[in-house]
C-alpha cells in the first residue's frame, strides 16, 4: 500500500507504477493485424507513470504536433 493506504506502492523512486503496461515498459499494439510489443505511451517506457501525459490525445489537441509537411524551417 502507498503511503496514505490507497492505491499501489510507490517503489524506491517514489513514482507510482504505470497501470498500462504493469510497469514493464511495453504495451501490445495490434494496429496493422499482428500483435507486437510498442513503447507505453503513457509512460515512455518507463515503467513509472507521468502525470499529465494523456496517450490518447492526438498530438496537435497537445500543441505538441510535428510541422506539417512540406512546412520549411
Amino acid at each position: 500500500m502507498s503511503a496514505n493506504g490507497e492505491g499501489p506502492p510507490a517503489d524506491d523512486t517514489g513514482a507510482a507504477p504505470c497501470l498500462a503496461c504493469r510497469g514493464t515498459g511495453q504495451v501490445s499494439s495490434g494496429l496493422g493485424g499482428t500483435p507486437h510489443q510498442v513503447t507505453c505511451p503513457w509512460c515512455q517506457g518507463t515503467g513509472h507513470r507521468i502525470a499529465g501525459i494523456d496517450a490518447q490525445e492526438h498530438p496537435s489537441e497537445s500543441g505538441t504536433a510535428p510541422p506539417a509537411e512540406g512546412a520549411s524551417s
